[in-house]
């Protein structure tokens, strides 16, 4: 059972417009604020980034550490996000350091610092992804793990995606795929995860949102909702 939402906690998620429910969840007594949530509450605040600064990178030990600083109205926050293997099992180690750096400053400025983590903190806090070894661990027709394959073809589908308008049309074939094989909850949220790092990474479209591009879009579609 979820322990209570901290009466602060609920207060400034509803000043944004986020239902606390739907914006966070109880990770073994630590509450945790999902990342399109935060992206959201940041745009509503009107908080602005310099330009982050690299600290560190060792792509080929996939190590990365950059510094971002933030500004809300006269008020300024800054703070580093880290991704290294001991921390982070997601391929695009620039984008979750980017992210990491970002909602710990969008936590600090809002005043949710200390009574919430973002859910890109740690992969701990992914609710389900890549947790369940037993969804995860299926063998495909040639006795290879099922995952692995499915993550390697995903990353190789990722190089023809130049735009996010492809890469929407690469979730609606991967949506379809789900359906009539009948993936795994744990999948989808790991796959999710996925998807949006490497949204990350490509140039935004001048009128923004797509379908698959929404907030949980992809993982309500795929069940079902």
């Amino acid at each position: 059972m979820a322990k209570p939402l901290d009466p602060t906690l609920v207060k400034i998620l509803t000043e944004y417009g986020e239902n606390p429910r739907d914006a966070a969840w109880d990770c073994h007594g630590t509450w945790v604020v999902y990342h399109k949530a935060i992206e959201r509450i940041a745009a509503k605040a009107g908080i602005t980034f310099d330009m982050p600064e690299i600290v560190e990178a060792k792509a080929s030990e996939k190590i990365v550490t950059i510094l971002v600083r933030g500004f809300l109205e006269q008020r300024s926050e800054w703070s580093f996000g880290e991704a290294a293997p001991s921390n982070n099992k997601n391929a695009y180690v620039y984008a979750m350091a980017e992210k990491r750096a970002k909602d710990r400053v969008v936590l600090k400025l809002v005043g949710l610092h200390g009574l919430a983590y973002s859910e890109d903190e740690s992969d701990d806090f992914k609710p389900d992804a890549r947790k369940s070894s037993a969804s995860l661990k299926k063998q495909d027709a040639n006795g290879d793990d099922a995952w692995n394959s499915l993550l390697k073809q995903l990353h190789a589908d990722f190089t023809d995606c130049k735009s996010v308008v492809t890469l929407s049309k690469l979730r609606a074939d991967y949506r379809e795929n789900a359906r009539n094989d009948g993936w795994p909850k744990a999948w989808l949220e790991a796959l999710k995860d996925e998807f949006d790092s490497f949204e990350d990474t490509l140039p935004k479209a001048d009128d923004g949102d797509f379908p698959g591009d929404r907030p949980n879009a992809y993982v309500d579609a795929m069940r079902g909702g």
